[in-house]
């Protein structure tokens, strides 16, 4: 009974951590295409358009 517990907070903890990390280099980037030229920030303009289509049609 320990060892399942034991392995859920280990999955757990990898799980939130992961999270975390992924939110941590997306906003990194987002940081970076406002400090560049143009270019970068069409790429990050198509970037948030990708998102909200994400979350418009895939997340109802």
């Amino acid at each position: 009974m320990s060892r399942i517990v034991f392995v859920i907070a280990v999955v757990s903890t990898l799980f939130i951590g992961g999270a975390a990390s992924a939110n941590q280099i997306r906003n990194g980037q987002q940081i970076q295409a406002a400090r560049k030229g143009p270019v970068a920030k069409l790429i990050e303009l198509e970037r948030r358009k990708n998102e909200w289509l994400r979350e418009k049609f895939l997340n109802r």
